[in-house]
């Protein structure tokens, strides 16, 4: 079975055969659609798209990582302060944003 995944179709309303999927499917099996080499091993191939979207979210992932090691370092050494006016905003706007309300009856 081959796969191809490409960003044509995302960049544009282009309904050229290269922004279609290149697969059919039959009943409960998906085949390659005509034209394509149906021998020998799967494959699956991922746009630039793709690939940037991975770049991102792993070098957003090594700075999240990086925040947590730091603020670690700081309550570890006893110098962590919360601004008490600063998270309760946080926690009302968030309340708010969700619709969330609960009742104490």
């Amino acid at each position: 079975m081959r796969i191809r995944l490409q960003n044509d179709a995302v960049a544009g309303a282009s309904t050229s055969a290269a922004g279609q999927t290149n697969l059919t499917q039959s009943g409960s099996s998906i085949t390659p659609a005509s034209g394509l080499n149906s021998g020998g091993a799967d494959q699956v191939e991922i746009s630039s798209l793709s690939e940037s979207i991975s770049n991102a979210s792993s070098v957003l992932g090594s700075q999240q990582a990086d925040r947590v090691t730091q603020l670690a370092a700081v309550y570890a050494k006893g110098q962590y302060q919360v601004d008490s006016v600063q998270l309760s905003h946080a926690l009302v706007s968030h309340a708010l944003a969700s619709g969330s309300v609960e009742n104490d009856t």
